[in-house]
């Protein structure tokens, strides 16, 4: 195997392995259920070093002349000390945590209004899919930009998060890269956490507009009709949910179609590897060969941490989920 190499840039200047920089420790982190990427950088000879807070920051990590990109983002703080400086790095996905809007869009879908909030804080977005068409649709105060998309993203059964080049991906899962990963050659470590889940069905309660003939746009006050969306069956577990977005059965439906899978995840777990950069948050694992016929399978990569240092090396720890 080639040697582990990486290529930092950190505002103008460039850290590379080849200029015997001396990084002592690198940490990258990703996951589908935390808003923010982030990355920690421990350098020793820190007077060499010209590094600000609001720098921005792109790592690239690999072997030999082979470099794949894990991180891009900003220097949200620094620590210095005499013989060393740390670097804490966040991802552009940290503005949407902090900011509120109050915005109301009509018959709009899903993904105009994640591409309306990205436009405004000035983020970049790699893939935003349609999803869900709505009648109304309100952010509130209530609420951060990020939990709002976040409950869009739940509505239509998508991802919602920054990618290794901080821009956004708002999509269902559909992997086009798996990587594979052999018991015996590259997995350290495998742990697979199986449970049961209760839920047979949902319900999921709309706001009513009127009637269903007279389509989303009628008015919520005129007629009690319900909106009602149903997956699976009511004979055991029930989660009902109010979802006052839902002004039509299709959209009922569809949500409840959406929840009903995410209560079906039965499988999960983690896998430390010999380093690899170029596995990605939404992307695919295999894994075989495993000594337990049950541990193999191809798996959702849900979260990514990278880790090099000068005590245990370069490793990648995933985390993963079973798809149906």
């Amino acid at each position: 195997m080639f040697q582990v190499n990486y290529n930092i840039v950190i505002g103008k200047n460039t850290y590379a392995l080849e200029n015997q920089t001396q990084l002592v420790d690198l940490q990258v982190k990703a996951s589908l259920d935390v808003p923010v990427n982030v990355c920690r950088l421990v350098f020793a000879a820190p007077r060499e070093l010209e590094i600000a807070v609001d720098d921005s920051v792109a790592v690239e990590l690999g072997y030999g002349d082979e470099l794949a990109l894990i991180f891009r983002g900003i220097i949200h703080s620094v620590e210095w000390s005499i013989d060393r400086v740390t670097i804490h790095a966040l991802s552009a996905f940290t503005s949407l945590t902090a900011v509120r809007f109050n915005r109301v869009y009509e018959r709009s879908n899903a993904g105009d209004i994640v591409k309306d909030v990205m436009k405004k804080l000035k983020l970049s977005c790699e893939k935003v899919e349609s999803g869900i068409q709505f009648a109304v649709y309100a952010l509130g105060e209530n609420q951060t930009a990020y939990a709002h998309l976040q409950n869009l993203a739940r509505q239509c059964g998508f991802d919602f998060y920054a990618n290794s080049s901080d821009k956004a991906v708002f999509a269902q899962y559909n992997p086009e890269t798996t990587h594979e990963f052999n018991y015996g050659m590259n997995i350290l470590t495998f742990d697979l956490n199986e449970q049961t889940v209760p839920v047979t069905g949902v319900e999921v309660y709309g706001e009513s507009p009127a009637s269903s003939s007279q389509g989303a746009e009628a008015s919520s006050w005129i007629t009690k009709t319900d909106v009602k969306g149903t997956a699976g069956t009511t004979s055991g577990i029930v989660v009902r949910v109010f979802e006052p977005t839902a002004r039509t059965q299709n959209n009922a439906s569809e949500i409840a179609k959406v929840t009903l899978a995410a209560y079906g995840q039965k499988q999960q777990g983690m896998m430390k590897v010999l380093g690899e950069p170029k596995v990605k948050l939404g992307e695919a694992v295999k894994v075989y060969n495993m000594p337990i016929k049950q541990l193999n399978g191809t798996f959702k990569v849900t979260g990514i941490a990278h880790t090099l240092n000068t005590k245990k090396g370069f490793f990648t720890v995933v985390y993963w989920e079973e798809k149906p």
